[in-house]
């Protein structure tokens, strides 16, 4: 997976090589196919759930109701569509566009654009540029600016220009018609007076030639009447015109930002975009009604808990490719799958442990409201007996009780809960509930590992060996056939020679297999490591990986606003993956990649409730969120996928009205192992850069190097 085009078109409109503040209407890092996030809000793609088909002008902001100076409509200046357009078949139309000069970066951008113009100028004028010229080619750096700014703008929410063939309609004021000019402070975005006094103006001429405007004044308008097509323009184009010369892409290497065509390549770049998308995903929040709760695609359709298992992988072994499909579709395009573990109530005494897993979070955090509790249980801090520097365990509360957490884990040796004070609390029957879910959720979490990994090294062809079936001793341990040591080298072939339909079946069985040992050696379920594991490790007694149980609240918040709001930031995990049970109030929201927008899939999981047991009658066994796991990809996934699945940016959204609990358990790695990357992904051959940097690392290492 590459760095997308988005970004850097924000980095060069925007003059910023630096990081810049994540806002709603700022052009963002994404990854999916190099779209910029649209600046309308979420609700421009509609709800799966919603009947109206109507797009004429679905999303799209009212003047009044713009964002920062952000907005786009559908000109209703114009009552004709010219016959050409009427036989259009790429759906054009006309736009007014408005546009924040602050949030798109003009200053710099005009500022560029005419130098760009004073080099072309000095060459075709030796002797001294006519002094009759000087305001045409303002007016030209103006125009342009705000012509690129236009197109991006258009480009995020799937539109282009369609100014066709004619030349003519590349000219000042052709392309649109430009009203209400504004200067404004490129650092604040607050509107300026002129030279003139003025604060606004009716054309960019005016602005000029009453204003003053010079190149890098920053400035805000609106241009209607643009002619437009739902067609994405080429954003390799618009790069190539804004950085001939390279300069600001090797500026932008030079801070560490990751530019289209860049592979994710080390350890420190996976941080850094990890933090980039992070900085780029919006703020602000919707309540249940307005919010994405999905779409049509594959990759947000439940999927059966038995489905993920390795007893239902293929008879040869290799994974079923519709589950590998499925799985594949929701981690990388969506952030996230949701599993039932009933197989729609079909085994619902899995529901019914989560279910007693779910009471005993709420009567942990009652008691702690309502009496000493918490002074009963430690505080947070360093687990010992982890082998992890990164490893906390106990009670903490933020923002003022809106956060209240008790991070526990696993001890290896009994397999008792820690902290052991938690009993006090809640009881053996509390602890062995918790202690029976985390390993339902971990097992989850590894067969998913094992589909995406295996799925993943197949695609790379990392197991694929030309030749036959080599004959093994029936005692001698092997993998499909082949020996360990066979199977480690793996991937190599002679150039001249193409594997058959054998090699590359053998290999799909390969990768299935090798990743399953990762998920048994190096991801640590709280159990030991097997006896018969033959690795170097140095294992804890206390596992990496915590079931944390929470309590989010906007109950402080709720003094100063009555809608939703962002309780525990965006973020990433250093996890394979982090399993989120769905909770009776929804909260938790992925990035989703493909439609560019927060996703609440406990909704989804919700509507699939509903269609299990319309009539409710399993509630008197369990709760309908007991069924469901969320579960999503982490830092570590991002790298033995291979980068084709990044890892999930997501936060907590919570209401004033009621409090929201959570009991995630993020999946992480045992530390004192390491990776490596034959026995686990195939032949070094057809690793990529970050996968070969980490082999031979301790995952402790590793997973430092990605805080």
């Amino acid at each position: 997976m590459t760095c997308t085009l988005a970004t850097t078109v924000a980095l060069l409109l925007m003059g910023a090589v630096s990081s810049f503040a994540p806002m709603t209407s700022v052009p963002s890092l994404q990854r999916i196919e190099g779209r910029i996030r649209p600046f309308f809000s979420t609700t421009k793609i509609q709800n799966s759930n919603d009947d109206d088909d109507d797009e004429d002008n679905s999303g799209m902001f009212d003047e009044t109701e713009n964002m920062e100076g952000n907005w786009m409509k559908k000109s209703t200046s114009i009552d004709f569509m010219p016959s050409e357009m009427q036989n259009s078949k790429d759906d054009s139309t006309y736009m007014d566009v408005g546009i924040n000069g602050k949030t798109f970066g003009i200053s710099d951008l005009s500022r560029r654009m005419h130098e760009a113009l004073m080099v072309v100028a000095t060459k075709q004028f030796p002797s001294g540029i006519p002094e009759e010229l000087g305001d045409v080619y303002l007016l030209y750096s103006m125009d342009a600016s705000a012509k690129e700014a236009v197109k991006v703008a258009m480009d995020s929410n799937g539109y282009a220009l369609n100014l066709g063939d004619d030349e003519s309609m590349q000219d000042e004021g052709a392309w649109g018609q430009i009203e209400s000019v504004s200067f404004v402070d490129s650092e604040t975005g607050d509107v300026i007076k002129g030279e003139d006094g003025s604060t606004s103006y009716e054309s960019f001429t005016d602005a000029i030639a009453k204003g003053g405007w010079e190149p890098g004044d920053g400035f805000s308008f609106v241009v209607r009447e643009i002619p437009s097509r739902k067609k994405a323009m080429d954003l390799e184009a618009l790069l190539k015109a804004l950085d001939p010369d390279g300069t600001l892409w090797d500026e932008a290497k030079d801070k560490g930002m990751l530019l289209p065509g860049d592979d994710i390549g080390s350890l420190k770049e996976l941080a850094t975009d990890c933090e980039q998308r992070v900085n780029s995903a919006p703020r602000e929040a919707n309540d249940e009604f307005n919010v994405y709760r999905g779409g049509t695609s594959m990759g947000y359709n439940v999927i059966q808990r038995s489905s993920l298992l390795k007893a239902n992988r293929n008879p040869d072994g290799s994974e079923n490719q519709k589950t590998l499909l499925h799985v594949m579709d929701s981690l990388a395009n969506h952030g996230c799958i949701i599993v039932d573990l009933t197989d729609e109530d079909k085994s619902p005494e899995v529901a019914e442990t989560m279910s007693g897993m779910w009471g005993a979070t709420g009567s942990f955090f009652k008691q702690i409201g309502e009496g000493d509790a918490a002074s009963t249980i430690p505080a947070m801090g360093p687990a010992e007996g982890v082998g992890s520097s990164h490893a906390m365990v106990g009670y903490a509360s933020f923002k003022d009780g809106d956060n209240q957490f008790l991070e526990t884990r696993i001890s290896r040796t009994d397999g008792s809960l820690l902290p052991k004070e938690t009993s006090s609390v809640i009881g053996e029957e509390g602890v062995k509930s918790m202690v029976d879910a985390f390993n339902i959720m971990s097992e989850v979490g590894k067969d998913i590992v094992r589909i995406a990994t295996a799925a993943s090294s197949d695609e790379a062809g990392a197991f694929v060996t030309v030749g036959s079936v080599v004959s093994q001793d029936e005692d001698s341990p092997s993998i499909a056939g082949l020996s360990f040591e066979e199977a480690t080298v793996s991937g190599v072939m002679d150039e001249d020679t193409q594997p058959s339909d054998d090699d590359i079946a053998r290999a799909s069985i390969l990768a299935s297999e090798a990743a399953t040992l990762l998920t048994e050696e190096i991801m640590d379920d709280g159990k030991p490591l097997s006896e018969s594991a033959n690795i170097e490790h140095d294992e804890g007694q206390v596992s990496m990986s915590p079931h944390r149980i929470c309590r989010y609240s906007n109950e402080k918040g709720s003094k100063r606003k009555a809608k939703p709001s962002e309780i525990f930031g965006a973020h990433t995990d250093t996890t394979f993956v982090t399993i989120v049970p769905a909770a009776a109030v929804s909260g938790l929201e992925v990035y989703d990649e493909d439609s560019l927008q927060w996703y609440r899939p406990e909704l989804n999981a919700r509507k699939h409730a509903k269609s299990v047991d319309p009539k409710g009658e399993m509630d008197a066994k369990f709760p309908w969120h007991s069924r469901y796991l969320i579960v999503m990809p982490g830092e570590l996934l991002q790298i033995t996928s291979r980068n084709n699945i990044p890892a999930a940016v997501h936060r907590v959204v919570a209401a004033p009205e009621t409090p929201r609990l959570s009991a995630p358990v993020l999946l992480r790695a045992r530390p004192g192992t390491k990776m490596d990357v034959e026995r686990y992904m195939g032949s070094l051959d057809k690793a990529d850069s970050l996968l070969l940097e980490t082999n031979d690392m301790k995952m402790e290492d590793i997973h430092s190097s990605l805080q």
